[in-house]
């Protein structure tokens, strides 16, 4: 069959002679085939993916526009109807593209109450589309993801809703599912500070310390005063039983908040265990003149009593 087919396509003056039934067997068959591909090219270009307009047509709230052309639903308005919109309790959907909302708020005031109002931004064709909930506790994340809309959300905004569902996971001990959520901030953001923090934490809690120690080297070298980066970071390398290098980052933690002096004893347990016993035994007395919990006075007397006898 595919001889005669590309005799056919070749030598046209043997149709005549080659079993012309087989041709216009063929020839129906293709036509049908063509047929059938241009009616499912046809379906696929019916069933375009919808707008963002089309995608939260039907979700609660007030379509504002500060635009004076708008998609259907939405009204032009000056800024102060948003707020009156938010004092009667209505969650609100503005139109509002960067170079109308630049020139209609100067001082950035507007834009520091979006930022207040935990305001998600979204990004259509038609300009930026700001979703403002009514209940500034509401479940950001769980709205984009249950209407299908993280396509349209700013990458880095929704990379810190997911380090935010990392966090209260994490609070609940749900350390799996907050490594997770982490894991989708960073893919999204993959500098991001806190979703790197907030990983590390999680790790060192489930025992995984060498994951979670390139996590908080990063952090640390990206946001070198920050509180939590160096206190974990310590940790991680007590964890690690890396000593020496620990007494850096929690002294570094220690002088960020010097109202946590409970990091002095990991200090001096890793000044202790790396050879600097004196050094060691001068923290634990500092430590023990501003603590009271229990506990940390024991832990306190047990590193003493280690650190002033005979090395091993």
């Amino acid at each position: 069959m595919l001889r005669i087919l590309h005799s056919a396509s070749t030598r046209p003056s043997d149709q005549a002679t080659k079993r012309p039934g087989h041709h216009i067997v063929i020839g129906g068959a293709a036509f049908a085939l063509t047929l059938l591909a241009a009616l499912f090219l046809a379906g696929c270009a019916a069933q375009e993916a919808p707008s963002f307009f089309q995608a939260t047509a039907s979700l609660p709230g007030a379509r504002l526009s500060l635009v004076k052309e708008a998609p259907s639903g939405y009204a032009p308005t000056p800024l102060p109807r948003v707020y009156f919109h938010r004092q009667q309790g209505e969650d609100i959907w503005l139109l509002a593209p960067e170079e109308t909302l630049t020139a209609l708020d100067g001082d950035g005031s507007f834009r520091a109450w979006l930022r207040g109002a935990r305001a998600v931004r979204f990004q259509t064709d038609a300009g930026d589309v700001y979703w403002v909930p009514i209940d500034r506790d509401a479940d950001a994340l769980a709205m984009i993801l249950d209407h299908d809309l993280a396509a349209w959300v700013d990458s880095d905004q929704l990379a810190g809703l997911w380090t935010q569902r990392g966090d209260a996971l994490r609070t609940d001990r749900a350390f799996a599912e907050a490594i997770e959520a982490y894991a989708q901030a960073l893919s999204l953001n993959p500098n991001l500070v806190e979703a790197h923090v907030g990983m590390g934490a999680a790790l060192l809690a489930v025992g995984r310390a060498e994951e979670a120690l390139q996590h908080l080297l990063f952090a640390t070298r990206e946001a070198p005063a920050h509180y939590w980066a160096q206190r974990l970071l310590g940790n991680a390398y007590l964890n690690l039983y890396r000593y020496a290098l620990a007494v850096g980052p929690l002294t570094r933690a220690y002088l960020l908040r010097p109202e946590t002096p409970d990091l002095l004893i990991g200090a001096a347990l890793g000044l202790g265990r790396s050879g600097r016993r004196d050094a060691a035994l001068r923290v634990l007395d500092k430590a023990e003149m501003r603590i009271d919990a229990p506990h940390q006075l024991q832990a306190i007397r047990a590193l003493r009593e280690e650190f002033s006898g005979p090395k091993d």
